[in-house]
């Protein structure tokens, strides 16, 4: 019985364990992002590259046209290279700008890959909790499977105990009650 008792004991701390580990993965999966997060941020992703390129080809086209109005004005030459010269500059700022956009898509990219790595360890560590619970339901059944057999015990000698005290002593009473009622 002592075993019992400490074996259910453990049972009642390792489940208690188990609780506080779920409870603490529980409260970090709410931080984390989730995948249709992630797909919203890659069709973000996508949709701003497609602005972007639609962008560069609407400043394409305003080039054409400005490369048509500087042959037809070509008395402004001198101030039209030094607007071609602002314009490269600007473009160089934009080009700049770009690549710490990709640079900036890059790290995210990365950022993805860490956080799809994240799900993975804790689908890995639910998997083990699921474990550990299917663990401790069989640790409950045997435990369970061990009561009915204590219970079945106390009542074959709780049988026993009617059976072979109480019966006969029920019957001793009775012929004593029956002889003091003869005698008077």
């Amino acid at each position: 019985m002592e075993r019992l008792t400490r074996r259910v004991d453990r049972l009642e701390q390792h489940t208690q364990q188990i609780k506080s580990d779920l409870a603490v993965l529980t409260e970090r999966s709410q931080n984390f992002a989730t995948k249709t997060d992630v797909e919203g941020l890659r069709t973000d992703q996508f949709r701003l590259r497609c602005e972007m390129l639609e962008g560069f080809a609407q400043t394409s086209a305003q080039f054409a046209r400005s490369d048509e109005r500087f042959a037809r004005v070509s008395d402004w030459t001198g101030q039209a290279d030094n607007n071609f010269a602002a314009i490269d500059r600007q473009f160089e700022q934009i080009h700049k700008q770009f690549e710490r956009v990709d640079e900036n898509f890059a790290r995210v990219d990365v950022k993805f890959a860490r956080v799809d790595e994240n799900f993975a360890r804790v689908d890995e560590k639910f998997a083990r909790v699921d474990e550990k619970f299917d663990q401790v339901y069989e640790k409950f059944d045997r435990v369970y499977e061990k009561f009915d057999r204590v219970d079945e015990k106390f009542d074959r000698l709780n049988d026993r105990i009617t059976w072979t005290l109480m019966v006969p002593a029920v019957l001793a009473v009775l012929g004593w009650l029956a002889r003091e009622f003869w005698i008077r």
